[in-house]
């Protein structure tokens, strides 16, 4: 879904709730890391519900280094030279 801003640009809105319902569903093609990748994106957006040693197993490197950084800026810091700021 899309809006046009005051400003002429558009701004993106993601329902994650639905979002996890269709993944539940098996409505959203996807590989078994895109889908904890959603899990855990739509627990950081909306404070839903996810069991991370389940998401977390499944990760590579690369995506578990998002998922440390997606955090570290939820919490207004971020990663400077592969440490925490």
């Amino acid at each position: 879904m899309a809006a046009d801003l005051a400003g002429g640009g558009v701004l993106a809105f993601v329902d994650w709730r639905a979002a996890v319902t269709a993944l539940d569903a098996g409505r959203l093609s996807c590989s078994d890391s895109e889908g904890q990748m959603l899990r855990i994106a739509a627990s950081i957006a909306e404070g839903m519900p996810v069991d991370l040693r389940e998401c977390l197993s499944i990760l590579d490197k690369v995506n578990v280094g998002l998922v440390v950084d997606a955090v570290l800026r939820a919490n207004g810091r971020r990663r400077v030279g592969g440490r925490a700021r």
